[in-house]
């Protein structure tokens, strides 16, 4: 066998929700939605110069000399596929999003395939992922030009699944729309922690993102316009749920009539009626609907320390 070890730039992506529109759609039309975002992600990874390796079902792994063009194919990925949408709209539930893992590292090179730590640690990334996100390595990211540092977005600490020690990553943003990152409150923590130095909680929903939550706060969930996170959602309640923080934990509070289904990474989905449950590490919250299976509407959140 002849085996070769070089530094490369390895990106995974895959589409999120594909499952979902093989239930809903005919075959040939789902198909046709899955190829049009997949190739979005294979152009991208051609003009940055990279190469496409292989097709993993719903998704592909590409190859970069470099860190720095893996991140400029997944950010333009990114964007590709969001003009693509704005340009022709779909109805609700049938919108696809890649969901984009980096790493970069010494790889094994053997007849036109890639193998090692580099390559495992950027699939498991990619998995963390929501769709519309690029997930990769902090201490990677710190390498990045000054411009792409820029794009960075420190996550904190979280146990991955497979992956030993707790590993600090990063998500690299692409939207420039200034209006698609929302700071709720500062506080008197400040910085990336969270109330009293204890973890800290993100959210994200549509093209909104709710960063740096002031423990002193409530997060408010529901159809009301007065809710923090206001949902378009016809199962969701008007006050449908509150997140708060007791102690060193985040806690979600269900109010509602359909309850509030949570699905954590690589974890079964759990349903609350009128309970409570602790968030940790990554996961997606559903107001009157399981997440996992409609991602597209979840709230997605991160409980991460630093």
């Amino acid at each position: 066998m002849n085996q070769s070890r070089v530094d490369r730039g390895i990106l995974f992506a895959d589409v999120e929700g594909s499952v979902r529109l093989f239930r809903r759609l005919s075959d040939p039309v789902a198909h046709d939605a899955v190829e049009a975002c997949l190739g979005e992600i294979r152009g991208a990874v051609d003009q940055a110069g990279g190469q496409v390796v292989k097709s993993i079902g719903d998704g592909v792994m590409a190859v970069f000399d470099d860190l720095a063009m893996a991140c400029e194919a997944a950010v333009a990925a990114q964007r590709r596929l969001n003009a693509r949408l704005i340009d022709r709209p779909v109805p609700e539930g049938e919108a696809t999003r890649l969901r984009i893992g980096i790493h970069a590292g010494p790889v094994i090179a053997e007849a036109g395939d890639f193998f090692g730590d580099t390559v495992n640690i950027a699939s498991r990334l990619a998995g963390v992922a929501s769709g519309g996100e690029i997930i990769m390595d902090m201490a990677l990211a710190k390498q990045l030009s000054p411009i792409q540092r820029r794009m960075v977005r420190r996550l904190g600490t979280i146990a991955i699944k497979g992956l030993t020690p707790p590993r600090a990553i990063a998500e690299l943003l692409w939207d420039t729309n200034p209006g698609s990152t929302v700071t709720v409150v500062t506080g008197r923590w400040g910085g990336s922690r969270g109330p009293q130095g204890g973890p800290r909680l993100g959210l994200a929903y549509a093209d909104r993102r709710w960063t740096s939550l002031d423990g002193s706060e409530r997060i408010t969930i529901g159809r009301n316009e007065g809710n923090t996170i206001v949902v378009a959602e016809p199962r969701a309640s008007r006050d449908h749920a509150t997140i708060e923080f007791r102690g060193a934990l985040w806690v979600l509070i269900d109010h509602s009539t359909n309850g509030t289904s949570v699905a954590f990474a690589d974890e079964a989905t759990i349903m609350l009626k009128r309970q409570e449950l602790i968030l940790h590490g990554l996961g997606t919250i559903g107001a009157g609907f399981d997440p996992a299976k409609a991602p597209g509407g979840a709230i997605r959140f991160t409980v991460l320390s630093t």
